[in-house]
């Protein structure tokens, strides 16, 4: 039995770059592009600073510039929002774990400061009672 392995877009999309001889600076400069995104885009990587609407048409763009179906293009999008969704649910359930941590320590500060000030307001009331 033939298993033919499953590219990612990047992939598929370095390779019909090459195919259509073109360099990764000859499409960043088509697109309009940083030449850092298109190598993002072929190495599959998501950069932190662009939002994921941008950079599904950024691919989208690459992907018609290169001549892949549309198919093809929309599959491999619709793959992708489906990881990064997933991701960006993981990182959500981390940071919520963080933020669980962060509101314990403040409630264990508010805690130990209304310890100390009723144990002030104690030693206080005593030396009252102790002088009268």
């Amino acid at each position: 039995m033939n298993k033919k392995k499953l590219n990612s877009l990047g992939k598929i999309l370095g390779k019909s770059r090459k195919k259509l001889n073109f360099t990764q600076k000859d499409i960043a400069d088509k697109l309009c592009l940083k030449l850092e995104l298109i190598r993002n885009i072929e190495n599959d990587i998501l950069p932190d600073n662009v939002p994921l609407v941008f950079y599904c048409g950024y691919i989208y763009s690459y992907a018609r510039l290169v001549n892949l179906s549309e198919k093809k293009i929309l599959f491999f999008l619709n793959e992708y929002k489906k990881k990064i969704c997933l991701s960006s649910k993981i990182i959500k359930k981390k940071e919520k774990i963080y933020e669980n941590k962060y509101k314990l320590w403040i409630f264990f500060l508010i805690r130990l400061i209304l310890i100390l000030f009723v144990l002030f307001f104690l030693k206080f009331l005593f030396k009252f009672i102790l002088i009268y």
